[in-house]
């Protein structure tokens, strides 16, 4: 859930963020958060109501993190601002391998089904290769690729380090 936090422009966990004022965006992003806890059954219908009126009255972004204290880790874990050099670029072939891994898990999965499909319908010409090349061609892209995508997230990730390293108010600072 981490991921959640990241969406906000500023992250409303940092004191130095706090007295922003909340944006409709930043309040969009908690009620959607409260609406999937409710539909999980994590909230009951008078949480999430009594929640929801805290989120559209919210003023500053201080107000939005303990409406969802019990549902999202509410502290800051390793900004972008915080990781060294080696860190971001381990952060950034982490991220390859969760990309490697989905591509492998899509072959694999549209494969057992048109197999499935395949073994319980005709027994003739194998068609499922085509499709499953198709999909295959992303994850032999992913591997070919690694050196490239790997590059592109580590400059993601220090271009986000240096915004955070520029503003007054960043992470570090409240260490």
């Amino acid at each position: 859930m981490e991921d959640f936090w990241e969406r906000f422009r500023l992250d409303p966990r940092v004191p130095g963020n706090a007295g922003m004022r909340a944006s409709d965006a930043d309040r969009e992003l908690v009620r959607t958060l409260l609406a999937d806890a409710y539909a999980d059954g994590r909230l009951t219908r008078d949480e999430y109501d009594e929640r929801l009126t805290a989120v559209l009255s919210a003023v500053t972004l201080a107000d939005l993190p303990p409406v969802v204290a019990d549902l999202v880790p509410s502290t800051p874990v390793s900004s972008p601002a915080r990781l060294s050099h080696g860190d971001i670029r381990a952060r950034a072939e982490e991220s390859w391998r969760k990309k490697l891994r989905d591509d492998v898990g899509a072959v694999a999965f549209i494969s057992v089904i048109l197999w499935t499909i395949w073994l319980f319908t005709s027994h003739g010409f194998p068609w499922p290769i085509f499709p499953m090349l198709a999909v295959g061609i992303n994850a032999v892209n992913t591997v070919l690729h690694r050196d490239e995508i790997v590059a592109k997230e580590t400059a993601r990730l220090e271009r986000k380090r240096a915004r955070e390293l520029r503003r007054p108010d960043r992470p570090e600072d409240d260490a």
